[in-house]
């Protein structure tokens, strides 16, 4: 069962009790060999098992879980999953390793004991400071005098029988201020709940600005934005319905006009999550597609269209759903793309091609793989976790790190 058709469930059940403790594995310093990769020097910089349950220790995706969102100018790390939590992680220079600062509920907790499907760190509000999202009931939460406040959430998407899957925090409407995006759809029958919507911080809520709706009951998980056809504006992305769209912010009518760049016949891959980030090195943002299985798509904008430009299945891994992202993760200066398909892939462009430069040994289905600079030393680790595994093993979450030998 995928993450997101697991976080409406439990949400809409709401008496799901948390009953997973977190168990930590011994930081392991060895490195990771992989005799078919050129570069294969990343190390486990830190390791935590949630346990084995699917039930409340299955680990959950944010698309952006890397960030300072205490404002100290310093990141910190997301962690969430089935547990009710979305803890707040910190490199601790003195001992070596990540610590759990803090840990945030679902703004009615305990009456209601939701699950953080998806989360976000950046600047909703606009106010040049960063906040973290979570989309139990799009709550946001602000960090003042010590502690997470939370300080705004709009309950109408849950209210009107729909689901959330995750929420990106961007600008979306080009209108130089941030909006949060918040993908999902209808979770029950006869709702009318849209695949997205926008959310605009007014000065002391949110509300909704705009949304779009797919034709029929699709369901939206991991959108993204960027500017991908180079006309230097921001496009959402996502994938619904068997299909990947392109969104485009019609300024005049106030809604997103949408072109379908991909549509598979029904009962072949189905998409599932997209990333909008340069990977090939150019300065332009490519659209990557992660699959419903072990297949990653990569387009590029030719001038008039958006043309395949990677096309890769692992056969025999796991499907990939959210288990991609895009960052140099081997400080050479040029960005490599990390999938995760049960073992986590590591490519590159060459100039053709991407070629893959190593692995990882990852095992699951990998609904956490993200890449950003998480102990603050200027250069960036892979943060990856599973959200589905074999019976008896550990749902688990990891920090990679190119040339770690410490312990």
């Amino acid at each position: 069962m995928s993450k997101k058709i697991a976080t409406i469930f439990l949400v809409a059940c709401l008496v799901v009790i948390s009953i997973g403790m977190a168990s930590a594995y011994e930081d392991k310093s060895d490195k990771i060999k992989d005799n078919n990769a050129t570069r294969s020097e990343y190390g486990i910089q830190w390791q935590m098992s949630y346990g084995t349950s699917a039930w409340t220790s299955a680990r959950y995706e944010g698309p952006q879980p890397i960030g300072d969102c205490d404002n100290d100018g310093k990141n910190e790390l997301l962690i969430s999953g089935r547990d009710s939590m979305l803890r707040v992680m910190k490199w601790n220079e003195n001992t070596n390793t990540y610590v759990q600062t803090r840990v945030l509920h679902c703004p009615f907790y305990p009456i209601l004991r939701a699950d953080a499907g998806g989360f976000a760190i950046g600047d909703v509000n606009n106010d040049g400071k960063n906040e973290i999202a979570a989309t139990w009931y799009s709550a946001i939460y602000k960090y003042f005098f010590g502690r997470y406040w939370t300080i705004g959430w709009y309950p109408a998407i849950f209210n009107n029988g729909g689901g959330s899957s995750d929420c990106y925090i961007g600008d979306c409407n080009n209108d130089g201020e941030n909006e949060l995006i918040v993908s999902g759809g209808p979770s029950r029958p006869l709702s009318t709940v849209p695949e997205i919507n926008i959310l605009k911080w007014s000065g002391f809520r949110l509300v909704k600005i705009a949304e779009w709706d797919d034709e029929g009951s699709g369901y939206v998980y991991m959108p993204a934005l960027g500017d991908v056809d180079n006309d230097g504006k921001n496009e959402l992305v996502c994938a619904c319905s068997g299909k990947v769209f392109v969104l485009k912010w019609n300024e005049e009518n106030s809604v997103f006009d949408s072109t379908v760049i991909l549509n598979v016949p029904h009962g072949q891959d189905t998409p599932f999550g997209c990333v909008c980030k340069d990977c090939d090195g150019d300065g332009s943002a490519e659209i990557l597609v992660s699959y419903y299985s072990p297949h990653i798509t990569i387009f590029k904008w030719n001038g008039s269209g958006y043309a395949t430009q990677f096309d890769v299945t692992w056969p025999g891994g796991d499907p990939v759903i959210e288990g991609i992202d895009v960052g140099d993760t081997d400080d050479d200066g040029i960005p490599e793309v990390v999938a995760g398909a049960g073992i986590t892939h590591i490519m590159q462009w060459n100039g053709m091609t991407y070629v893959e430069e190593a692995t990882l040994p990852t095992y699951g289905w990998m609904a956490v793989i993200c890449v950003g600079d998480i102990d603050n030393d200027g250069k960036n680790e892979i943060n990856a976790g599973n959200v589905d595994v074999d019976s008896g093993q550990d749902f688990m979450e990891w920090v990679f790190k190119y040339g770690w030998e410490g312990s």
